[in-house]
């Protein structure tokens, strides 16, 4: 705890926070509070920033300059003899960056900046033209119209050492517009009456570090970067992996084909016919649909079953329904070359008993319709459309038989069934895509922040 003290009434000064907003917008804002009159210091006072100065100088280490270094940079030898630290004003978390003054044996001043992993040179610039007051929310320079809420912000010092060309404070703070003109990066700086110009450019680590600190950082730097490299390959092969997967999947989407008139001839066996049971009641339709030529063996197939609301309406209701793909030959065996009806109707009826199964496919579902209410108010919920796959091994003409049991009379053709041939799976390629996408990401990641330097390093 630092002993400071109350500007108002000379009482100690505690960290605390305030609450700002609420339920997700809540935000627990850091301040120093005065213990006997209660007044507050946020990060728009000086004592702010004095307070808190441990928070902003946590990672004073973390930087490739340090004060002393002495290297040549583009044919111009520069000596670090000077730091300053910034904090945002507007931030309540950190949000720190350092400026460091070096000086050439010219005696010329010249800067170097960190911020989030990135350098910057700048050098002090004289501009042809400069108005600050040119216009109410506007500057000008050099011609630019600069506007001062789009490129301004207040920066206050949390910490400085070495020379500088003044002695900085503490929480002082500085109106700052950044904003670029011609490829430069261009910063204007104010403290009180005095405005400082400067005029830079990105910088890589590579310079920086063969400049300052070949000795201590270029083998890790080396590493790094070739790292980062390897970590990039890796996502692009990730990439083109995620990209064939999606190309195969857009391409077995669209391969199937619809077998014909799978439901042009329909016998309608049962209609709506009330079953009492002990969980309570049902309707029971029943229907014959066929026969249609299902000619690829060992190929994949998809059947497609649906609610078609066009014929009636399905609203806060269930319906269970049941198909069985059934060989003509098969069926005809038992019932009779001609199928009659009498016949046909009492084989399906006791399909179930038969000694020797019937059907060569089975596939069963559901259809609801839900709503209610909850804790987030009201919810609606249904499922009317249902699919499976199966691979034939027999080819020839097969019935599609349709039994369903119905919460409420339903018309029969409310039912639709349709069969697709020639489909290609690509449910596994979904899987590899997540995967791919994964690892993709990673790797992504990997390549941008790999890191065996003591400092941050966004770009190389």
């Amino acid at each position: 705890m630092k002993a400071l003290k109350c500007s108002a009434c000379g009482g100690d000064i505690v960290k605390t926070h305030r609450v700002e907003g609420s339920g997700e917008d809540e935000e627990y804002i850091p301040i120093a509070r005065c213990l006997s009159c209660g007044k507050e210091y946020d990060q728009y006072t000086r004592e702010y920033y004095e307070y808190f100065s441990d928070i902003f100088v946590a990672d004073m280490e973390n930087t490739v300059f340090r004060l002393g270094l002495k290297g040549e940079l583009r044919g111009e030898e520069y000596e670090i003899i000077g730091r300053i630290r910034y904090q945002e004003e507007e931030e309540y978390e950190v949000a720190t960056w350092d400026e460091w003054l070096a000086v050439t044996p010219d005696g010329v001043n010249h800067w170097f900046v960190e911020e989030e992993g990135r350098i910057y040179s700048y050098e002090e610039y004289l501009p042809e033209s400069i108005d600050l007051e040119s216009e109410s929310g506007y500057l000008d320079f050099e011609g630019k119209r600069v506007s001062r809420e789009e490129t301004g912000y207040v920066a206050r010092i949390v910490h400085a050492e070495g020379e500088l060309p003044w002695k900085p404070e503490i929480g002082e703070p500085a109106q700052i517009y950044e904003f670029k003109k011609d490829g430069y990066n261009f910063s204007i700086e104010q403290y009180e009456d005095e405005v400082s110009i400067t005029r830079g450019e990105h910088i890589s680590h590579k310079e920086i570090i063969e400049a300052f600190r070949s000795e201590d950082y270029l083998e890790s730097y080396q590493n790094t970067v070739r790292m980062r490299k390897r970590y990039r390959w890796k996502a692009l092969i990730y990439m083109s992996g995620i990209l064939f997967s999606l190309a195969y999947i857009i391409w077995a989407i669209s391969a199937g084909k619809m077998v014909p008139d799978v439901q042009k001839e329909k016998r309608v066996v049962t209609d709506n016919v009330l079953k009492q049971e002990e969980g309570g009641r049902a309707y029971l339709s029943r229907a014959l649909c066929g026969p249609v030529e299902l000619d690829r063996a060992d190929a994949l197939y998809t059947i497609h079953v649906g609610v078609d609301e066009r014929v009636q309406d399905f609203h806060l209701e269930w319906q269970s329904y049941r198909i069985m793909l059934i060989k003509e030959e098969r069926l005809k065996a038992v019932t009779g070359t001609a199928i009659p009806p009498a016949k046909l109707q009492e084989t399906l009826v006791d399909i179930d008993a038969l000694e020797d199964p019937l059907e060569s496919f089975v596939f069963s579902g559901d259809f609801w319709d839900e709503e209610g209410y909850d804790s987030d108010g009201y919810w609606h919920e249904s499922d009317t459309a249902d699919e499976k796959d199966f691979v034939l091994d027999d080819t020839g003409r097969y019935f599609v038989y349709l039994e369903l049991y119905s919460q409420n009379r339903r018309n029969i053709d409310s039912v639709t069934v349709a069969v697709e041939k020639d489909v290609k799976s690509y449910r596994y390629f979904i899987i590899i895509v997540i995967i791919f996408f994964i690892l993709y990401a990673l790797n992504r990641n990997k390549s941008k922040t790999y890191n065996e330097l003591p400092f941050e390093m966004s770009a190389y």
